[in-house]
């Protein structure tokens, strides 16, 4: 498989807070190959996981790719949507499974596979993909886990809100949720007004 490089959306805002958790997911992935990072909506899953895909992106020389799978419906489609990801064309008429066998099994790549909680039933098939290569290593978010041999769930923690009762501007200031403009009871960045 040649270099490719990155393959991962380009944010738009920085990334404020959640460093103990991104070192703990980079600590995990040294030694697992399917990290699956868990939590309600909204939680945060999908940017820890693209920050923790960047960070580790150097050392995956054949590429880091991100599988959007909040619209696919189908769990038979997942092997698809990856090899459509990862930019394997279709060829010929060995069955898809094999073609990523044979594409991946000697790869250093990173997979990030978002939103997969929909598609739990395909599970099975990922942790095959995994078995039948040497390098790969999967990052799921998921709001649940997969259930396979091998993975290591981690759950992703809300972020700290402050108590309302205590609340003064510093304490607020202090707290990622309002540093990122949200949070229960918490007003989102409100438009300039002019006087």
């Amino acid at each position: 498989m040649p270099s490719t490089g990155l393959r991962l959306p380009r944010q738009l805002t920085s990334f404020i807070g959640r460093g103990r958790e991104l070192r703990d997911l980079k600590e995990l992935l040294e030694h697992s190959r399917l990290l699956t990072l868990t939590g309600p909506g909204g939680s945060g899953k999908t940017r820890l996981g693209l920050e923790l895909a960047a960070e580790v992106a150097s050392g995956c020389p054949d590429g880091a790719y991100f599988v959007a799978l909040a619209p696919v419906g189908d769990p038979d489609l997942v092997l698809s949507s990856i090899a459509q990801g990862i930019g394997l064309r279709d060829a010929g008429d060995r069955p898809l499974l094999d073609r990523l066998h044979k594409h991946l099994e000697t790869a250093r790549v990173l997979l990030l596979l978002d939103n997969f909680e929909h598609l739990i039933a395909s599970a099975p098939m990922v942790a095959a993909i995994l078995r039948a290569t040497a390098e790969l290593k999967i990052v799921v978010t998921s709001r649940a886990p997969l259930h396979v041999s091998g993975e290591q769930e981690f759950e992703v923690p809300p972020l700290q809100v402050p108590d309302q009762r205590f609340t003064t501007v510093a304490a607020v200031a202090g707290c990622e949720s309002a540093r990122r403009g949200h949070g229960p009871g918490l007003p989102g960045p409100q438009p300039h007004r002019e006087r």
